[in-house]
């Protein structure tokens, strides 16, 4: 394969990629609870640190759809008969832009965990969650700029107004 081919938009979509895949993996949330009861003692608690697989209902699967997107889309532009529209690099942007405003709504509203009578569990956002959206960022940016690049490509020659 000839890596040549990737404009460089399309490289740091792709890397950006694998690495939001990476990240996922990785604990996103840490959960603690302690009892709100009039106790003369604080019960503590905590739970092991969740990832964005255990911690996220549907979202790690628009995470996944845009992976697979952006990874499949640089595929085919290293298939030499490929010739694909500019619309795709588009598509990956905006699955990088999807992706990004997911992972920002989950640092400013954390998931809530579940809570037993008295005892209330406060959630923690972790650096990984902040790497994901760094690389979900990546995405779309790469998508943009490889947009870009295809559009300026693509273009026909204009006469020089001299």
């Amino acid at each position: 394969m000839d890596f040549g081919r990737l404009n460089t938009g399309e490289r740091i979509s792709s890397v950006s990629a694998i690495l939001l895949f990476t990240f996922m993996f990785l604990d996103w949330f840490s959960v603690k609870g302690s009892n709100n009861s009039n106790l003369l003692f604080l019960i503590e608690s905590t739970r092991p640190a969740e990832s964005a697989w255990e911690a996220l209902s549907y979202i790690p699967f628009v995470f996944l759809v845009t992976v697979g997107v952006t990874l499949v889309v640089s595929a085919l532009r290293l298939m030499p008969e490929a010739q694909l529209p500019v619309r795709t690099n588009a598509m990956v942007a905006i699955l990088g832009i999807a992706s990004a405003l997911l992972i920002l709504f989950r640092i400013v509203d954390p998931p809530t965990f579940e809570a037993e009578g008295l005892i209330t569990y406060e959630t923690t956002v972790l650096f990984p969650t902040f790497l994901a959206l760094s690389a979900a960022v990546g995405i779309a940016f790469g998508g943009f700029w490889a947009t870009r690049e295809e559009g300026l490509s693509q273009a026909p020659l204009s006469s020089s107004p001299y």
